[in-house]
């Protein structure tokens, strides 16, 4: 019987540990993602949380405001789920070389690490995250993709120990463009 566990949870742990996913339009050679331009202004975003344990999923909507900052961007989300719950975020992002961000969220334990290539960003970051009546810290591997001036997919893995039990993806636009 533990052999056939063993062989049972070897590939699930593998699998938690393959890192960042992958999106469709990932493009090493292509423009680079811009954080600070990408994310400034209004935008909108629809989603869902799928429990890879139980199945389910819950949908939600997002709103971003994106403003520049000196060295970065602070942008504001702004989550309603499908279920009535809401929540705010503000990240402040800064770059910190040519392809890399750290990130900052009063949720996020110690710094988020971006890196970019081509039109894709990286983001991995731990979050304390609020579940019933506890807080639990997992970790999110977010992959974003620039497809088009204001397009922007993002795929991310969740997992606790190093085992994935979730995903995230949202299909972002963003509006308009703003100074700041």
């Amino acid at each position: 019987m533990v052999r056939y566990a063993a062989a049972f949870a070897l590939p699930l742990l593998l699998a938690g540990c393959a890192g960042a996913p992958k999106v469709f339009g990932e493009d090493p050679s292509a423009k680079p993602f811009v954080l600070e331009e990408t994310f400034l202004g209004r935008g909108v975003g629809e989603g869902e949380f799928r429990n890879a344990v139980s199945g389910s999923a819950r949908p939600f909507r997002v709103r971003f405001n994106g403003t520049r900052m000196r060295d970065g961007l602070t942008l504001a989300e702004d989550i309603a789920y499908a279920d009535g719950e809401k929540e705010r975020h503000v990240w402040r992002f800064t770059r910190t070389g040519s392809n890399t961000y750290e990130g900052r969220r009063d949720d996020v334990v110690g710094v988020a690490h971006g890196v970019v290539s081509g039109n894709t960003l990286r983001l991995s970051y731990d979050v304390k995250l609020k579940t019933g009546g506890s807080t639990a810290q997992v970790h999110f591997d977010d992959t974003l993709v620039l497809h088009a001036p204001g397009v922007v997919l993002n795929k991310a893995k969740v997992s606790k120990f190093g085992v994935a039990f979730g995903t995230v993806d949202i299909a972002i636009s963003m509006l308009a463009k703003r100074g700041g």
